[in-house]
């Protein structure tokens, strides 16, 4: 609608012609501001959505990741003698503290 010329009269307008003309002018324009505002809400709104769709995705495969390691750690701690239970706990500990921290940094306080 920008851009968009108006074809040469033949006839002069009334009065009353120009004034409507005005109006239909000012309602075109504010159509195009709010249609403007909106694409850029949309723009917003779809990344805010897009990071936090990111966010659940890294932190849903750390929980994976923190859960196969727990059961290896579990497993592996019926043998006495293996010294890496401690550490696969640890590491099932540590993955479990990520995803919180992700999930802090993608879910709103309330």
């Amino acid at each position: 609608m920008t851009g968009t010329t108006r074809p040469p009269m033949t006839e002069t307008l009334s009065p009353l012609e120009r004034e409507l003309l005005g109006y239909v002018e000012t309602l075109m324009n504010t159509l195009q501001s709010g249609t403007a505002q909106f694409e850029a809400l949309e723009k917003r709104s779809t990344d805010m959505i897009q990071n936090r769709q990111a966010a659940l995705e890294g932190s849903l495969k750390s929980l994976i990741a923190s859960q196969a390691t727990f059961i290896n750690a579990w497993l592996a701690s019926g043998n006495p003698s293996s010294g890496t239970a401690s550490t696969e706990l640890a590491e099932a500990f540590a993955l479990l503290e990520q995803a919180e921290a992700m999930l802090e940094a993608v879910a709103p306080q309330t």
